[in-house]
């Protein structure tokens, strides 16, 4: 509980000196970054499919206060993966599925690494490698503030 307060405490801090609205990264304890919050900031979620085993591409965006899901890229369709119409506009190209145009609009970011799963982050070309550093099962937060 003394991590997360400091943490917080820390955020705070930053955010009052620069007044410039923050995006926190990090987990429960732990804080990995806080990045400025501009807008139209690239954000980029790379993982394995725990099912699939093929690799998925998650393109976002910070618009207006939220994260937009914008385009996911994957190789194999299945679980968990979009494919109605009314997820966005499918294309595929070569031996990947493309489905655009998604717009859909997120207050926060929960993700959890997984067995296998490679979890990235990419965040204006700054990537976090998130697998390498957390241990199988660990939620990582991504949030305004």
């Amino acid at each position: 509980m003394k991590k997360i307060f400091l943490a917080i405490a820390a955020s705070l801090i930053l955010f009052a000196l620069t007044n410039t609205p923050k995006i926190f990264i990090g987990t429960e304890n732990q804080t990995i970054a806080v990045i400025d919050a501009a807008e139209n900031l690239p954000l980029t979620i790379d993982f394995m499919h725990s099912v699939q085993k093929t690799p998925v591409i998650e393109e976002l965006h910070f618009h207006d206060g939220e994260f937009v899901l914008q385009r996911t890229i994957y190789k194999s369709q299945g679980v968990g993966l979009p494919f109605d119409a009314a997820d966005g506009n499918f294309r595929r190209e070569g031996d990947l599925f493309i489905m655009d145009d998604m717009n859909r609009h997120f207050k926060n970011l929960e993700l959890r690494t997984g067995k296998g799963t490679r979890l990235t982050l990419t965040v204006n070309g700054r990537k976090f490698e998130l697998y390498k550093k957390f241990p199988v099962g660990t939620k990582i937060i991504i949030r305004k503030f």
